[in-house]
């Protein structure tokens, strides 16, 4: 199969920006470029458009009717018929479109990028599901977080679906996470063996140049030039494991080290 494989999409609600699932679309597709592989990117928002892009609106998480579905989908646990006739005619919609794209771009293989495993968009993740199976298309369920991993997912009217798609157990899909935490619950809960690729840093190229807001993000936190930044850009959650870096600045044991923790 890998042979036949030279063109692969990846998909997800978001191409674009600093978020942490677009970073690592960018360092896959820049791996596949240097073994040869052509990259193709669909999704509701794209950094960049032409050929090798095929945007969705729908596909976004921020497009109007889908934040409406989401709103309806969490926080209680019984749905109205409406929202069910409401996803479907959303699933179908997204459905042709994933048709279309995938009739531009001749695509080999799928990398579906988190919208198989957070359910930040309902209607995507069932249509795309839908769509692996109709087409028995070879997939890569790239999975950087869980419903389950997340209190907002916990209560919930969409249950059925979350089960369906989130993820889906299909013979052309091939599931991939980023931690063993990940995949150890994965496991349990799934009875299926994913593979473990972890995130990781490029550090054989060197960062861009700072723009306005890096220069003065020291100044603007109260750090010093003498002092050490030690930066944990994530959320305060368990999977995180930031008493990891709790315990590295105690053992640096110096005055310099202050640590900044960057979201909620």
């Amino acid at each position: 199969m890998s042979s036949r494989i030279k063109r692969i999409g990846f998909i997800s609600t978001r191409i674009a920006g600093t978020d942490g699932v677009s970073l690592e679309i960018q360092k896959w597709a820049a791996v596949l470029k240097r073994l040869g592989y052509e990259s193709f990117f669909i999704a509701g928002e794209l950094e960049e458009e032409g050929k090798h892009a095929c945007r969705i609106p729908e596909v976004a998480f921020t497009h109007p009717e889908i934040r409406k579905i989401q709103e309806q989908c969490f926080g209680r646990q019984s749905r109205h018929r409406e929202l069910s006739k409401t996803i479907n005619g959303s699933l179908v919609r997204i459905k042709d479109h994933l048709y279309r794209c995938q009739k531009k771009l001749k695509l080999d293989l799928w990398i579906a990028e988190n919208c198989l495993a957070l359910p930040m968009h309902i209607p995507l993740g069932l249509a795309l599901t839908e769509f692996l199976a109709e087409t028995s298309l070879p997939c890569i369920a790239h999975h950087h977080d869980f419903y389950w991993e997340r209190e907002r997912f916990a209560t919930t009217a969409v249950g059925d679906y979350l089960h369906t798609a989130f993820p889906p157990n299909l013979p052309s899909i091939t599931h991939v996470v980023i931690n063993s935490v990940a995949s150890a619950q994965f496991s349990y809960r799934l009875g299926l063996s994913p593979t473990l690729i972890p995130n990781v840093m490029d550090f054989e190229n060197p960062p861009p140049k700072p723009d306005k807001f890096a220069r003065g993000f020291r100044r603007d936190i109260g750090v010093r030039d003498d002092q050490w930044l030690i930066l944990q850009p994530t959320r305060v959650v368990r999977r995180k494991m930031i008493e990891h870096t709790i315990e590295l600045v105690r053992r640096l044991n110096d005055p310099r080290a202050q640590l900044v923790v960057t979201h909620s």
